[in-house]
């Protein structure tokens, strides 16, 4: 297992922003996918801004699951219809 793992910031609604960590085998055979929620307080904007930086005290929650790989297919058939559901809506 890689000690970097990917991180995809999510900074679309301010107190909802976070990062996103997916990572295989942390259990044998499962799918790690973490969460993390941060205070809105955070600037996210800034490309330098990275989870390392961030003061304990301004993660506002964090949850992790281990996934299946039957289950994390299913998140990405999720995540797809989601997705064309979200570019077809209106503004």
């Amino acid at each position: 297992m890689s000690s970097v793992q990917p991180q995809i910031k999510c900074r679309g609604v301010p107190y909802r922003q976070g990062w996103i960590e997916v990572c295989a085998n942390v259990h044998a055979r499962h799918v790690n996918v973490e969460a993390w929620n941060v205070a809105p307080e955070v600037g996210m904007s800034n490309p330098s801004v990275a989870l390392t930086s961030v003061p304990d005290e301004a993660v506002a929650g964090n949850v992790e699951l281990e996934l299946t790989v039957a289950q994390a297919k299913q998140l990405v058939v999720a995540l797809q219809n989601a997705i064309a559901a979200a570019e077809h809506a209106s503004a």
